[in-house]
């Protein structure tokens, strides 16, 4: 019987190397969304950061994290799941679309959840829409990180939320009554131009050495925190 031998290529494809492509992700930009190469190597020192940020928010071994977002959103979640199951923690997930509003309240209703992490407009749209009231089903969490176009909303709900922004790659997340948001300025140099733009360079080498990225909105950064001007 004739066998065949694999290629030299084959032999030398690793998908668990460090530079190995892990998947594309796409950010928000001035110029629309932007694919971009995430290697191994990115996830992973994404996923040191991401861990930070869930301590911060009291996630520890045994808590119950609920990540809310869509698939083109999975390069900024992605590290928060490994994260979270390093800890020790249990990850449920929804989508950040009105029609799944019933995995988010059933999730709520049935287990303690330490983080609901993702609720946007659409998810409080559709909670009222399927006859769900809101503020209940959401008061039924510890810790709200709410996308910031939902924060007034909810505050007008008496929810106090953390609110939670994109700023192209980046995944900002911001305490209630806090200035400003920590990123990693390991991975990040994070600069404003003369409009007040901000601008995303990669400080670390990654699959894709974003550049002076236009991201679209204004701000401010200082003291190692960036505080976003109020999306138009």
């Amino acid at each position: 019987m004739m066998s065949l031998a694999p290629s030299p290529a084959w032999t030398a494809y690793d998908p668990d190397a460090p530079d190995a492509l892990w998947a594309i992700g796409t950010a928000p930009s001035a110029g629309g969304p932007v694919e971009y190469a995430l290697s191994n190597r990115d996830v992973e020192a994404d996923a040191l950061w991401a861990a930070r940020q869930l301590d911060a928010l009291g996630i520890g071994q045994g808590s119950l994290i609920d990540l809310i977002h869509n698939y083109r959103e999975g390069g900024q979640f992605w590290p928060f799941y490994l994260a979270a199951l390093r800890i020790g923690a249990v990850v449920l997930n929804g989508m950040a679309t009105p029609w799944d509003v019933g995995r988010t309240e059933m999730y709520a209703r049935r287990f303690d959840l330490q983080v609901l992490m993702g609720v946007g407009a659409p998810t409080v749209e559709g909670l009222g829409s399927f006859g769900f009231d809101p503020a209940t089903v959401l008061r039924r969490t510890q810790v709200l990180v709410a996308r910031e176009e939902a924060v007034p909303t909810l505050k007008d709900m008496g929810l106090d939320a953390h609110s939670l922004a994109f700023l192209g790659p980046l995944v900002l997340i911001a305490s209630p009554g806090e200035a400003g948001a920590p990123y990693d300025t390991d991975q990040w140099t994070v600069t404003t131009d003369a409009a007040g733009r901000l601008r995303v360079t990669a400080a670390a080498t990654r699959a894709c050495g974003f550049v002076d990225l236009d991201t679209g909105r204004t701000g401010r950064v200082f003291d190692g925190r960036i505080h976003l001007d109020p999306a138009s």
